[in-house]
């Protein structure tokens, strides 16, 4: 515990000396005097010209938040000539959250995620700063919007995210969940098989296919629940978790304690340190799903 607590104070420490701007999240505006379901279905409509929308989900079983699971070719083909960890940046992820009597509405920043996961990659780079415009752009359209454009979450610069780790966990302890079954179509049948039954409280959410790689985000009320006690509801589009699933049938996931850090560490040491089992307890979870 010791040796968590220093180090989170480290990262803190570090967050408030970078030089150079990179958050996990945008606030873009908010809505006042609808429905929370006729926001959301604003935003799908706002979205349809440079997006399409592929899942919606309510993290946590949550029915006042709203995921949205958006793709854009010019993205996706990038991330795919990209490769390797970049399809971990893949989801492009918008939140709808009732906030009082308005409705905020805000996406996962695709610039700082590409950073983290494929870092020195230009030319996804450019692509995910041209996307973040077009989803500013695009939500900006959603009827009845009042601005309030605000960057939040972790603050950092592309030099740190890019070569991030938490307590020995980084992109290089990516861990298998699943590796025996010699194909995609293979592996994804088998995960298939474990979500549909809800194995360990897991459920699909979206699957996206890019090229020959899957990218399958995986929902679990009962963690997002105790994730939103670390950073709050406006933390919704951290989730669904990503799973990637390789040309060769293996199935990886982010060691979560990494992930955990890199969409909640400006929640802070003591919100961290009281929950510092879940962690854990997901990586285990997602380990024995197809056990």
């Amino acid at each position: 515990m010791r040796k968590f607590l220093l180090m989170v104070v480290a990262v803190l420490f570090m967050s408030n000396v970078s030089f150079a701007a990179l958050t996990t999240y945008e606030l873009v505006g908010s809505v006042s005097g609808s429905s929370h379901q006729a926001v959301v279905e604003s935003v799908k409509k706002a979205l349809s010209g440079e997006f399409e929308v592929v899942a919606s989900y309510n993290p946590g079983g949550i029915s006042d938040l709203t995921v949205l699971i958006v793709q854009n070719k010019e993205y996706f083909d990038a991330i795919g000539k990209a490769g390797k960890y970049a399809y971990f940046a893949a989801p492009l992820r918008v939140g709808i959250q009732k906030n009082g009597a308005g409705e905020n509405i805000m996406f996962a920043n695709p610039v700082y995620l590409v950073d983290a996961f494929a870092k020195g990659k230009s030319s996804l780079e450019s692509t995910a700063e041209a996307v973040k415009s077009k989803l500013e752009a695009a939500l900006l359209k959603v009827a009845g919007i009042t601005p309030q454009k605000k960057n939040f979450g972790y603050s950092t610069d592309p030099d740190e995210i890019g070569n991030w780790q938490m307590m020995g966990q980084s992109l290089y302890t990516i861990y298998e969940v699943g590796h025996k079954y010699g194909s995609l179509d293979k592996a994804l049948a088998a995960l298939d098989g474990a979500l549909n039954a809800k194995k360990n409280g897991w459920q699909k959410v979206y699957q996206i296919k890019i090229g020959d790689v899957a990218v399958v985000g995986v929902s679990n009320s009962k963690y997002e629940k105790e994730a939103f006690e670390i950073g709050g509801h406006d933390h919704l589009c951290a989730f669904p978790i990503e799973l990637v699933v390789y040309s060769n049938g293996k199935i990886k996931a982010l060691p979560e304690m990494y992930r955990m850090s890199l969409y909640f560490m400006d929640a802070g040491m003591a919100a961290f340190s009281a929950h510092m089992a879940m962690p854990g307890e997901i990586d285990d979870s997602l380990k024995g799903l197809l056990k």
